[in-house]
């Protein structure tokens, strides 16, 4: 079996704790130039629904479940999730996932696992997954957590940075409900109006706001 992680989905709705949206799909040749078939993912679903979880960014640590994984659309696969709004995570991830959406900027869905079988007279096509984990982007580098930062930068790359974007984005992050620690380290930069103390450890979450500070230095 082939390992892979396959970004080519979208997110149609998300609200009270559920995201809605198309995990993969069909027919269309993604960019490592595979292309899912109809019903590639109905053995998986069938035999391992209650054990594929949903992850952030592909970083293992449950997030969510899938309450429903629809093989018979013939657009692709479409999940409905539940987030673990009781956890920190859970809670973040959808946060993010919203905050992200409403603004206008991409967050969409990722299926990590493995190719179990290809098309007999076309490689390229895919006809059979075994799905490990459903994961909602919050950025383009998975291993960076620090996703707020990358709302900011699509800012920069927009339009000319201006104090004004600047701080309609830090009061629209602060206002969401994201965990403590990030809304202290939001609370210091936005009451003090100055840069949090180097001193923190830089795996600490005052590092996100000295990433947002520097970006407009």
């Amino acid at each position: 079996m082939e390992a892979i992680i396959k970004t080519l989905s979208e997110i149609q709705d998300i609200s009270d704790g559920i995201i809605v949206g198309y995990a993969n799909v069909y027919n269309v040749k993604d960019s490592d130039g595979d292309i899912s078939l109809p019903g590639s993912f109905a053995k998986t679903v069938t035999e391992r629904k209650n054990k594929i979880k949903i992850f952030k960014n592909h970083q293992p640590g449950l997030v969510g479940v899938p309450t429903e994984l629809d093989i018979a659309d013939t657009y692709g696969l479409k999940m409905v999730a539940q987030m673990a709004m009781e956890t920190e995570a859970g809670r973040n991830a959808w946060l993010e996932t919203k905050f992200l959406k409403e603004n206008g900027f991409e967050s969409g869905l990722s299926i990590g696992g493995w190719i179990v079988k290809r098309g007999t007279k076309n490689k390229s096509e895919v006809a059979e997954y075994k799905l490990k984990e459903i994961s909602v982007l919050t950025t383009d580098d998975p291993a960076n957590e620090y996703s707020l930062i990358d709302t900011v930068k699509a800012v920069k790359d927009l339009s000319e940075p201006n104090q004004e974007e600047f701080w309609r984005l830090i009061e629209k992050a602060y206002n969401e409900r994201f965990s403590d620690n990030i809304l202290k380290s939001l609370e210091q930069f936005l009451t003090l109006g100055q840069e949090p103390d180097a001193s923190t450890p830089v795996n600490e979450p005052p590092k996100l706001i000295l990433d947002f500070y520097k970006l407009f230095n």
